[in-house]
């Protein structure tokens, strides 16, 4: 695992998930990927990632519903939506569904790093204080 923490990547789009792997890399994060909603709970439910970012339309599940799932599972993670849809989606249906903020495709640089130090954050939060 990267020294800063692991992302999970859920989009049914391969070229999508290989794009923010490799970004991901290049900014210390060990980003692990799926295209299957179904997979992407069972990785919830054995490994803590620090951020996760769902696409929204996807053929299995759509990306509200994967959110909720996961929120129930783990519901301190933060999650993004990921999406090219963002707007066909109110702020208050994605906040209903558990997301903590969404970024539109094509994302830039500025917009991942902002959800990783939100993410970030949000962990160092939680923090139990010595």
């Amino acid at each position: 695992m990267a020294e800063k923490g692991s992302i999970l990547v859920v989009d049914n789009e391969s070229d999508q998930l290989e794009m923010m792997r490799e970004v991901l890399g290049r900014i210390g994060f060990d980003a692990r990927t799926t295209d299957n909603p179904q997979q992407a709970l069972e990785m919830v439910k054995d490994y803590a990632f620090c951020l996760i970012f769902i696409d929204l339309i996807m053929s299995e599940m759509d990306g509200t519903d994967l959110c909720e799932q996961i929120k129930q599972i783990r519901p301190e993670v933060c999650i993004y939506a990921f999406s090219g849809h963002v707007h066909l989606y109110s702020p208050e249906q994605l906040e209903r569904a558990g997301f903590d903020g969404a970024i539109g495709k094509p994302a830039t640089m500025e917009e991942i790093k902002a959800a990783l130090n939100r993410a970030l954050s949000l962990k160092m939060d939680s923090q139990p204080t010595a």
